[in-house]
């Protein structure tokens, strides 16, 4: 019972620091780097995050910031990671009779659903009661989809 509650206040404590790192301006990842198979390990971790719109503005804006782990610290000096520009968004096509949004008349929408519509969709109409699973969610904002309730 203690290892639970042991490992229960491991977690909360983690928590609360991330909270208290978003509150305060920025949130800091302790990263383990004492070897090259951490640091390529890092480095491909950093990639696979990078699809996240999200995690990418974090990361150039400043918010997300990494932090050596003090147990696995080197004698080299830290590299400070920079960021490109944003590349420019390409101009949007407004054309005089826009295409119809597709619409999900279901419960429950799962990843399947949004992977299953066309390239290229921005939105997704659905009802009110309607309710996205997480990795659906994951899925339309990796591919851009913003999805609209209807009243109904």
């Amino acid at each position: 019972m203690t290892d639970i509650r042991t490992l229960i206040r491991e977690i909360l404590a983690e928590e609360i620091s991330g909270l208290r790192a978003e509150l305060a301006g920025g949130q800091i990842e302790s990263v383990r780097v004492g070897t090259i198979e951490d640091l390529t390990r890092f480095a491909q971790s950093v990639l696979n995050r990078a699809a996240d719109p999200g995690f990418a503005a974090a990361l150039c804006e400043g918010r997300l910031r990494f932090a050596p782990d003090p147990a696995a610290q080197t004698a080299s000096a830290p590299i400070m990671p920079t960021c490109a520009e944003p590349r420019p968004q390409p101009a949007k096509i407004v054309t005089t009779h826009p295409a119809p949004v597709p619409a999900l008349n279901k419960p429950l929408v799962t990843e399947r659903d949004i992977a299953a519509l066309a390239e290229g969709e921005t939105r997704l109409r659905v009802a009110r009661a309607t309710r996205l699973t997480p990795l659906a969610t994951d899925e339309a904002r990796r591919r851009g989809i913003r999805i609209e309730r209807t009243p109904t």
